[in-house]
């Protein structure tokens, strides 16, 4: 969508200045006129509050200066949460030593603890094993929330 690249660009221009932060994800839901743009943005050690208020104010000001949402918008900039799958090496990287739960292409559930982070796989300690799985074969991985 046109709307969620231009959105992105902003979002990646309002964090150039700093290395450790990254955009997971933009997502424009709702009608034309009455939207709901969601910047999902995340960082090597975490990101506060105060980062996404930051960020909102920089992208906020600049699509009202373009002007090209129609209509009214409500704009939210958030980490993705522990619910959001991983969708970057990058998010692999950050979670190593947490438990994921990974569903592959053929409909698998593998769960395990993530040891390693490849360029091309992941490694999952589980149960009863070590294992590699390509980031081609996954569909979408989590990570396991445990309320110990």
């Amino acid at each position: 969508m046109e709307e969620e690249r231009k959105i992105r660009t902003l979002a990646e221009k309002a964090i150039s200045e700093s290395d450790e932060l990254f955009i997971v994800d933009v997502k424009v839901k709702g009608n034309s006129g009455n939207q709901k743009v969601l910047v999902f943005v995340d960082g090597d050690n975490g990101i506060s509050i105060d980062a996404c208020s930051k960020i909102s104010r920089m992208v906020g000001a600049e699509m009202e200066e373009e002007d090209f949402m129609p209509g009214k918008y409500t704009l939210e900039v958030s980490s993705p949460g522990l619910d959001y799958p991983l969708t970057l090496h990058r998010q692999y990287v950050k979670n190593v030593g947490r438990s994921l739960v990974v569903e592959t292409l053929e409909g698998t559930n593998i769960e395990g603890e993530l040891l390693k982070v490849g360029k091309d796989e992941i490694f999952l300690k589980g149960p009863a094993e070590k294992r590699s799985i390509k980031f081609e074969e996954i569909k979408q991985s989590k990570v396991k929330v445990s309320f110990k």
